[in-house]
């Protein structure tokens, strides 16, 4: 029963697939150090506004602050033009790595690796609770009841 338990709970979050090829793996490698850069930088930039914050207004501790956001966006910056920049280098030298490199195949990787991590639903997209009203009238008069 714990066996079956664990099995059914790896096979839920593992983000290796079964049978993978050379390709995938280049492709799930790369997917994982862009996610892993981009967490990285957003977690440096909220570093670096906390220290901006905490600074007090004295220039010896916003500068530091200051780097850390500016390295952070610069990180992000060269993230984004090495995803879009691989293909093309790989293709000036004759390689084919385009369809395991491609950027829109990064984006969904990403995409599936989130999904298999936080959940989604049974056909692969995400359902978010976004009723809305459908006109004006549905909207209250007042807000005396809040």
């Amino acid at each position: 029963m714990l066996y079956s338990t664990v099995y059914a709970i790896n096979e839920t979050w593992s983000i290796f697939e079964a049978r993978m090829d050379f390709g995938e793996f280049i492709l799930l490698t790369i997917s994982l150090f862009v996610l892993a850069a981009w967490l990285l930088s957003i977690i440096f930039i909220l570093w670096g506004g906390l220290l901006l914050i905490l600074s007090g207004g004295k220039d010896d501790k916003i500068k530091p602050a200051i780097n850390t956001i500016r390295f952070a966006v610069i990180w992000v910056v060269v993230t984004v033009l090495t995803i879009f920049l691989f293909p093309v280098f790989w293709r000036l030298l004759g390689l084919d790595v385009e369809k395991y490199a491609k950027p829109q195949r990064i984006f969904q990787k990403i995409e599936e690796i989130g999904n298999k991590i936080f959940g989604s639903s049974s056909d692969g997209t995400t359902n978010y609770n976004t009723s809305q009203p459908e006109s004006l009238d549905d909207f209250p008069a007042d807000f005396s009841d809040l």
